[in-house]
C-alpha cells in the first residue's frame, strides 16, 4: 500500500477537487481534434470480369 502523510493527502485530494471543479465549470481541455479516417475500400464497387480464363472456360 502507498504510504502518504496527512499533508500529502490533503494536496492530492484539494488538487483533485479543484480539478474536477474547473472541469465542470467547462475548464476543460479542448477535445482532439484527429478525425477516424474511411476505409478507402468502403467507397469501391465490385465489377464483373468478362474476361474468360482457361479454368472458367472449362467449367462453362
Amino acid at each position: 500500500m502507498l504510504q502518504m502523510s496527512r499533508r500529502q493527502f490533503l494536496k492530492v485530494t484539494a488538487s483533485t477537487l479543484t480539478g474536477s471543479s474547473l472541469a465542470l465549470l467547462g475548464f476543460s481541455p479542448e477535445p482532439a481534434l484527429a478525425e477516424v479516417r474511411q476505409y478507402k475500400l468502403a467507397r469501391t464497387t465490385e465489377t464483373r470480369n468478362s474476361v474468360l480464363t482457361a479454368q472458367s472456360a472449362a467449367a462453362a
